[in-house]
C-alpha cells in the first residue's frame, strides 16, 4: 500500500504542476499574441488542464487503493502527449537539446509508476477455521 501512496503523491504533484501550467497559459496569453507559437496557447492550456485534472483524480483514486490498473496506461498516455508536443512543436535548437534530459525524466517517471502500481497489495493472513 505504501507504494501506491508514493505513486499517488507523484501523480498528484505532476497533476498540480499541470494545473499551474494551465493557469499560466491563460495568464500569459495577452503577452503572447504577437509571437509565432508552434501551438495555440488555448490548446496547450486545455491539454494541461485535462492532464492536471486527470492525474490529480487518478492520484486520489490510488491513494484510496483504487484504479491500480489505470496507473501505468494513464502515465504512458500522458508521456505520449508530451512527446507529441515536443516532436511536432519544438522549433528551437535549445528546446531540442533538452530532449535527452526529457527522455530520461520520462523513463524515470514511467518506471516509478510501473514499480508503484505493479506491486501486489499485501493481504492480511487470517487463520483458517
Amino acid at each position: 500500500m505504501k507504494h501506491l501512496r508514493w505513486v499517488a503523491g507523484l501523480l498528484l504533484l505532476v497533476g498540480v504542476a499541470n494545473l499551474v501550467r494551465a493557469g499560466m497559459a491563460a495568464y500569459s496569453a495577452p503577452v503572447l499574441t504577437e509571437w509565432p507559437l508552434a501551438w495555440p496557447w488555448w490548446l496547450l492550456g486545455g491539454l494541461y488542464l485535462f492532464w492536471g485534472l486527470g492525474l490529480s483524480g487518478l492520484a486520489v483514486a490510488l491513494w484510496r487503493g483504487q484504479a491500480r490498473r489505470l496507473g501505468l496506461p494513464v502515465a504512458v498516455a500522458y508521456q505520449a502527449s508530451l512527446w507529441l508536443i515536443h516532436l511536432l512543436g519544438d522549433r528551437s535548437a535549445y528546446a531540442r537539446s533538452l530532449w535527452g534530459r526529457d527522455l530520461l525524466l520520462s523513463a524515470l517517471f514511467l518506471a516509478a509508476v510501473a514499480w508503484g502500481t505493479g506491486r501486489p497489495a499485501r493481504r492480511l493472513r487470517t487463520p483458517d477455521h
